[in-house]
């Protein structure tokens, strides 16, 4: 996906827009007469005309898996092969401004999008209450904190990239244009926001859903929400002071959730995110989808681009050598550990088991078809940029399907897989980060992160660990166990370790050059990356400014 191509949703569009502009005639066909009252009112007339307003709402959630424009692009996991992704032109390149910024894949973090979708939520609680009398009194209960727990949602999206945003909890009229101009409030008064409407939602969530696979919120979807929210205002970007009564609160909130009951780590870390085990017990929130009717096409924009001689790939992302050099040892010892066993002429032997379920490499089988990314093979490292194939030498395998072919995928959405949002798996390195930071690496820090090693097949950590060690194990698994899940940007900017002279957004994406012969490994910079520390946090867009004369712009920008 490397050259400027047309792709099948662009021609749909525009077709759309042919039959928009050509359809219209001069004439009054489009003066219809306001129906807003009688809307509202069928809309709230009974629970099953709301329940499609509420579905409406949750059908806002970010559609991660059709974007191309994912975060694992924007940070130090991924190379954007294309030029024109934003990955590429605008955040690795220091060149975001408010007058070109990204906003996250699916428009996740869009400020007026955000407030939109807050505004649907809004709507829905005032008019829930207007029309309680067609609602059972559980019906309103549930329905209602499955909104609060959205609005919630949609703030965090908001916070997490801009820091403190004007708090809005009503619809706002907006006959004069005076009471929507809001300012912002701090970041802290943000989360409290946020974790009032988390608690509110957790106390009449139930802790299972109601009926399997309907992607509704639960207890844990509310408490892990909120534990997130803490632990991002917690982190350094925001804590200057380090103030440990916030991580003590992100721990215990964490803590909750894992003595809910509800979730175990599921098994098979490849498979939990395969169709047959959606909404497995790891599983703690997540986007629904439904194959071809609305699925996704990421293994047509991620996986290998040539199988079996026919290109079945855009390649539109590809993880770097700098992630697969985190990945440890199956003795559990990093790489640089001289203890390791690690052979840099044989890279790819006796790593862990989440290396070989995580990154498609050098010899590694992809239906049926071995594919080399040496020198002369069928998927030779582009480091050039001149095709779609990955200039790294790596494509992902972590959550694709192995069995969609490809190729039927970059043209239509085949797959079914849900998007995992929130999983025990995070929760797990969520609390111990916190704990840790808190009072330090006590046995449950131990505890939450030998559960995932033991997945793994490594064995327990040392104990004995300092608090900094700790700190740094931490980091690191965070980013394998959670790798190609949209965490890890919002993970080194929280953490302030993206910019400066040796941040992780500022030292160069790498690839692996191998030789035709498969005997000489070389490890090659294929992008120079520029990251600026006021960039932790997206500048508000200047149009939005203009809009809002209360609104302040973040620092830098």
């Amino acid at each position: 996906m490397k050259s400027l191509k047309l792709r099948p949703w662009t021609t749909g569009l525009m077709l759309g827009a042919l039959v928009l502009t050509g359809g219209c005639k001069n004439d009054d066909f489009l003066n219809v007469n306001p129906k807003n009252a009688l809307n509202e009112a069928n809309a709230y007339a009974s629970e099953t005309n709301a329940d499609l307003v509420v579905n409406d709402i949750y059908a806002n959630i970010p559609d991660v898996y059709n974007s191309y424009q994912i975060t694992e692009g924007y940070t130090d996991n991924g190379f954007c092969g294309a030029s024109w992704l934003t990955g590429q032109s605008l955040v690795k390149a220091g060149a975001i401004s408010a007058n070109d910024l990204p906003t996250g894949p699916a428009g996740w973090w869009n400020w007026g999008g955000n407030y939109t979708k807050i505004r649907k939520c809004n709507l829905f609680l005032q008019n829930a209450e207007k029309y309680s009398a067609n609602f059972s009194a559980s019906w309103k209960k549930q329905r209602v904190a499955e909104v609060r727990f959205m609005r919630a949602f949609f703030y965090t999206a908001l916070a997490t990239n801009y820091g403190g945003v004007p708090l809005i909890d009503k619809p706002l009229s907006d006959s004069d244009g005076s009471d929507i101009l809001v300012p912002r409030s701090s970041l802290d008064a943000t989360v409290a926001f946020i974790a009032a409407d988390c608690d509110a939602a957790a106390a009449d969530l139930p802790l299972r859903s109601i009926k399997k696979g309907d992607g509704r919120a639960t207890k844990g979807s509310a408490l892990t929400l909120k534990g997130w929210m803490q632990l991002y205002a917690a982190s350094p970007l925001h804590n200057a002071s380090n103030d440990k009564t916030k991580w003590a609160a992100a721990a215990a909130t964490n803590k909750q959730v894992m003595d809910l009951g509800v979730y175990s780590l599921f098994s098979d870390y490849a498979a939990m995110f395969l169709i047959e085990n959606n909404d497995n017990s790891e599983v703690i929130f997540n986007k629904e989808y439904v194959p071809v009717v609305a699925g996704h096409a990421r293994e047509g924009m991620l996986g290998p681009v040539y199988v079996k001689g026919v290109q079945q790939s855009w390649g539109s992302i590809a993880p770097t050598q700098n992630l697969v050099d985190d990945y440890l040892m199956s003795n559990g010892l990093p790489i640089t550990d001289p203890n390791s066993g690690y052979d840099p002429n044989k890279p790819y032997t006796n790593r862990e088991k989440r290396f070989y379920q995580s990154i498609v490499y050098d010899g590694s089988t992809w239906q049926g078809d071995v594919i080399t990314t040496r020198v002369g093979g069928n998927n030779a490292i582009d480091i050039n940029s001149t095709s779609d194939i990955s200039n790294t030498g790596y494509y992902f395998r972590k959550t694709l399907d192995e069995r969609i072919i490809a190729q039927t995928s970059r043209a239509q959405n085949s797959g079914g897989s849900n998007y995992i949002i929130f999983r025990l798996g995070e929760v797990l390195l969520s609390y111990a980060e916190a704990q840790n930071e808190a009072v330090g690496p006590d046995a449950s820090v131990y505890s939450a992160l030998n559960q995932l090693r033991t997945r793994s097949g490594l064995p327990n950590l040392a104990t004995g660990m300092s608090q900094s060690d700790m700190r740094a194990y931490i980091r690191r698994e965070r980013r394998i166990e959670l790798a190609f899940e949209e965490k890890r940007w919002f993970d080194v900017r929280r953490w302030q370790i993206a910019g400066g002279t040796n941040g992780v957004m500022n030292t160069p994406s790498y690839g692996m050059l191998i030789n035709a012969a498969g005997t000489s490994y070389t490890k090659v910079k294929v992008l120079e990356n520029k990251y600026f520390d006021f960039q932790n946090l997206i500048p508000l867009w200047q149009g939005d400014l203009a809009k809002n004369t209360k609104l302040t712009q973040n620092p830098g920008y």
